[in-house]
């Protein structure tokens, strides 16, 4: 009985919840409803593909062609889409006010409300579907206006908002933009003026490069500025259309200024050209867009941008320093070789005039310090100048397999340590960079090899020899029960030490010692392996950097030395040495 009851409950339970539903949804459709019916005009702004506004005797007529929207009466033109669109959307949120219907006597019945002959009408147009509304004059109050749409037989009282909707002329529906498109898609920039061709196009990488008056890498930064301020250039008066003659206009003078737009969306190029001030107004400039033959005012800060010398465009930093994007890095100085390789998982290593583990820390602090070098200055490398002694090559080659190697050439400049020449390849002109840190970054590879100079595992270690002083003392490990005899707690620190042994500076080969760096030695320490059938590491510990601090250390059979921390140091010496 009661397995029965708890199914009808749920039938119920399941019955209501369906009801709900439906309840929900009917109120969802009664307020879209409402919201209808309190509108004072019924139409979807998104299917509007013309619209025409007839007032005091002119026709303003716009069309939009499925792409976008344009000027078809009294001239053609391109129309503002947002213009429309603010248009449409204020239209369509007019409230409705009250619906009279007019009094069935002779004449025009329409006639007291101005809808005889209206004073304005729009016409929308939805494909085969046109909505035309009358606007008659003001109510008496001046608190409305009448308004009637022409297959309906009543009129509305609306909101006199409506009225200030209505364009004072078609240039207030004209687009004030002159070029389309938006930064990113922008890949080419060409500019022509009085001081002669520019040329710029869009490298890999979002980058730049100019072509034209000479090849060179362009500051992205610079060029991105130059476009943005071109695309949001805007018509600030429309002068004149339908022209034929462009000389009035400075517009087809040797002082005119012509930027063409190239966007990667194929749409062809966009070509703006500037010309003489206007003479009652020396802020504007005239301009034309060559597809068109209408005249308009633009800011003159647009013309003086574009007017731009090449060498204010250039990118002025080093390229290819970003060591997240470098396979290798080599250097070569006369014999002289330093080279890194970085692979796969971000590790470097020294690949001459050494084979060793590099510190990665090391190679990318000095390709850092190549970050703030700046090129200054530039001149054409076909000078009669006498060619530079390039005294450095530097070759960085990124990851990518197709992009190509960036080559640095480097002199230095006799009458100015502060400063060095350098020749980027596939650049016509050479550059003066400052500081000089091209030329004074030491190519001994022992400063960038890795400060890990040992590496043993603790428990394959079978014998300690410790020689600090006067005192000698030696551990072996127990095979049998793997304990140190005699027992000492504190070797666990010094095992620790050597997993792996960190070295604090690796001096360079020409560095000078102290006369008594080694001898006598401060601690001389022999580690055996376990079946590695003799002695593993040696490690001879001497004097101090300075009071107090790091101590100078080498392994046996390598051919650096390199410095050791107060604390690494402690941990390595008996608790009773001196």
């Amino acid at each position: 009985m009661s397995f029965r009851l708890t199914g009808l409950l749920a039938l119920v339970a399941a019955a209501l919840a369906l009801l709900i539903a439906f309840a929900d949804r009917d109120d969802e459709t009664v307020r879209a409803r409402l919201e209808q019916t309190r509108r004072a005009f019924r139409f979807d702004p998104a299917r509007v593909d013309g619209l025409i506004i007839e007032t005091d005797g002119q026709a303003i007529e716009c069309r939009h062609d499925g792409r976008r929207w344009r000027l078809v009466r009294p001239l053609a033109a391109r129309a503002d889409p947002l213009a429309i669109a603010r248009l449409l959307g204020a239209l369509q949120e007019l409230p409705r006010g009250d619906v009279l219907l007019p009094p069935r006597r002779g004449g025009n019945p329409y006639a007291p409300y101005g809808l005889d002959a209206p004073r304005a009408t729009l016409v929308l147009l939805s494909g085969a579907a046109t909505n035309r509304i009358l606007i008659g004059r003001r109510t008496p109050l001046g608190d409305g206006v009448y308004v009637r749409q022409s297959e309906q037989a009543g009129l509305v009282r609306v909101d006199p908002a409506l009225l200030d909707l209505l364009p004072a002329g078609a240039d207030a529906l004209r687009d004030r933009a002159l070029l389309a498109g938006t930064p990113a898609a922008i890949d080419r920039l060409d500019v022509r003026g009085p001081a002669g061709y520019l040329q710029l196009a869009r490298a890999e990488h979002n980058g730049w490069r100019m072509y034209q008056p000479y090849a060179a890498r362009a500051d992205a930064a610079s060029v991105g500025a130059l476009v943005e301020k071109l695309l949001a250039c805007s018509v600030v008066q429309f002068v004149q259309d339908g022209v034929g003659e462009l000389a009035p206009y400075g517009l087809d003078s040797q002082s005119a200024v012509a930027a063409v737009l190239n966007t990667d969306s194929g749409d062809g190029s966009q070509v703006l050209v500037l010309g003489d001030p206007l003479p009652n107004d020396p802020a504007l400039v005239y301009a034309r867009l060559q597809a068109e033959n209408s005249i308009y005012a633009v800011p003159r800060d647009v013309r003086q941008a574009l007017l731009v010398a090449p060498d204010d465009l250039r990118d002025r930093r080093l390229p290819g320093l970003d060591p997240n994007d470098l396979r290798s890095l080599r250097i070569e100085a006369g014999e002289t070789v330093l080279e890194f390789r970085q692979d796969d998982a971000g590790a470097w290593r020294i690949a001459a005039p050494i084979r060793a583990p590099a510190d990665g820390d090391a190679v990318r602090a000095l390709l850092r310090s190549w970050a703030d070098v700046r090129l200054v200055a530039f001149a054409n490398a076909a000078t009669s100048a006498p060619p530079a002694e390039w005294t450095r090559e530097i070759r960085l080659a990124p990851r990518q397999g197709r992009a190509a190697d960036v080559v640095l050439r480097v002199a230095p400049i006799p009458e100015d340590v502060d400063a060095c020449r350098v020749a980027i390849e596939g650049e016509a002109s050479v550059a003066v960079a400052s500081p000089a840190r091209l030329l004074d970054f030491p190519l001994d590879p022992q400063p960038y090899r890795a400060r890990d100079v040992l590496a043993l595992a603790p428990d394959d270690v079978d014998r300690l020899r410790i020689a600090a002083g006067e005192t000698t003392v030696q551990f072996d490990r127990d095979p049998s029960t793997g304990q140190w005899v005699p027992a000492a707690p504190w070797l666990d620190g010094l095992l620790a030490a050597l997993a792996p042994l960190h070295a604090e500076n690796i001096l360079p080969a020409a560095a000078e010692l102290p006369p008594a760096a080694f001898d006598p030695p401060h601690l001389v320490l022999t580690v055996r392996l376990r079946g590695a059938g003799g002695i593993a590491a040696a490690l001879t510990v001497g004097a101090e950097i300075e009071p107090g601090g790091a101590r100078l250390a080498t392994l046996r059979g390598r051919d650096y030395v390199f410095t050791l921390s107060p604390w690494v140091v402690a941990a390595l010496t008996p608790p009773e040495a001196p």
